[in-house]
């Protein structure tokens, strides 16, 4: 008589599973097998911050075992997420960072449908061997980058704007009004020249701060501002970005408003009277993420002839020359396709080096960064 054995479309795996005290040393399942299965649901919800990780086997060991998914998980969050097993066994760890005792419910079941979701990761390696599906794409993703829809993606521009022509033989990063070199690791400070930029004045009554503080970590901060010199409470490293958030009946910044080392005055932002925001091109990357610049526009002219030299610098302060441009008094405009990767801790800098002896005169050159930070590729 032919066999009708098949395996069931679900099963719950109560060997994967558990429901009670979390230990302090973590859990960790015994492999399990599934090679009748293509999917395993995991739900998971824990009193105490915990990782979850899925491994999977070929030989059904804890020796052979290679790290499938990992996802951090803050206390009391639920998870639930449906995953392709590549493989004839797998298994479940949740650690315990922390070593807190605490309470864990942990169900895992297995189908033989294939889940209805990404076949990989979006921060993962892709393999030729990798399973692929036709898809219909909808919408692009350069679109849905500027609208923020992307949680772990964002779209950069570092735009940077120069108006006054350097000393001669000099270079000064474009928009800052000097070469902006990596600071010492002290206090910063905020410098505002108008008595107008005031909180209750008729100019910025409040100034935004983003960029990267000098342990490589970002950094997001709102100040009140006020005539004169005050610490900031940070050590910073870079302004990527400063934008007033509130003025008075003015609406904009009456004066000059810069961010500097305090104990040098080495200035690390600049925002011109005016004008609300900085212009200052560079960009500083944090110890998680990586920047893609994909290409970089220039345009402008200036009676003092140089070069507009685009930088890397990294994370000891070695500096290296992606690009070099002619600057001349008629007006040019470069798109300059770099589809480069500036890595975690970096900066980049676009700068201006006045090579003739011309001081005076006028220049207008902008630039603009075309760029999208990401995140580090997973290690699975």
């Amino acid at each position: 008589m032919t066999s009708t054995l098949q395996p069931k479309t679900y099963v719950y795996l109560a060997s994967c599973s558990i429901n009670n005290d979390f230990p302090t040393v973590g859990y960790e399942s015994p492999v399990e097998y599934c090679a009748a299965y293509s999917t395993i649901s995991i739900a998971c919800n824990c009193s105490v911050s915990t990782v979850l990780n899925v491994y999977v086997s070929q030989n059904g060991t804890t020796t052979d075992r290679d790290l499938f998914f990992s996802q951090t998980l803050a206390a009391d969050e639920n998870f639930y997420k449906k995953i392709s097993i590549a493989g004839l066994f797998f298994q479940v760890e949740l650690t315990n960072p922390t070593s807190t005792a605490g309470k864990v419910k942990l169900n895992t079941a297995a189908f033989t449908q294939t889940q209805f979701a990404a076949s990989t990761f979006l921060n993962s390696p892709i393999s030729i061997n990798n399973d692929t599906e036709m898809v219909r794409v909808a919408n692009s993703f350069h679109m849905d980058l500027v609208r923020d829809l992307h949680n772990d993606f964002q779209k950069v521009n570092i735009q940077g704007v120069q108006k006054t022509i350097p000393a001669a033989g000099t270079e000064q990063t474009i928009g800052l009004g000097r070469n902006y070199v990596i600071p010492s690791d002290v206090e910063s400070q905020q410098v505002v020249a108008n008595a107008a930029d005031d909180p209750t004045g008729t100019g910025a009554r409040s100034i935004r701060y983003t960029g990267i503080l000098m342990d490589n970590t970002a950094f997001n901060s709102n100040f009140g501002t006020g005539a004169g010199t005050g610490l900031l409470g940070l050590n910073i490293k870079t302004v990527n970005r400063s934008i007033v958030t509130s003025t008075g009946t003015g609406l904009k910044n009456a004066g000059l408003m810069e961010v500097e080392e305090s104990t040098t005055g080495n200035v690390l932002s600049q925002v011109l009277a005016g004008e609300n925001v900085s212009h200052c091109a560079y960009y500083g990357i944090e110890t998680d993420k990586q920047l893609i610049v994909h290409d970089i526009n220039i345009a402008g002219s200036s009676d003092a002839t140089g070069k507009v030299k685009v930088i890397e610098i990294n994370p000891d302060g070695i500096e290296y020359t992606l690009g070099e441009f002619l600057i001349t008094s008629q007006y040019q405009q470069f798109n300059y396709v770099l589809d480069g990767l500036i890595p975690a801790e970096s900066v980049i800098k676009v700068n201006f080096e006045n090579t003739s002896s011309v001081t005076t005169g006028d220049i207008l050159i902008n630039v603009n960064v075309n760029a999208m930070l990401c995140p580090l590729k997973n290690s699975f």
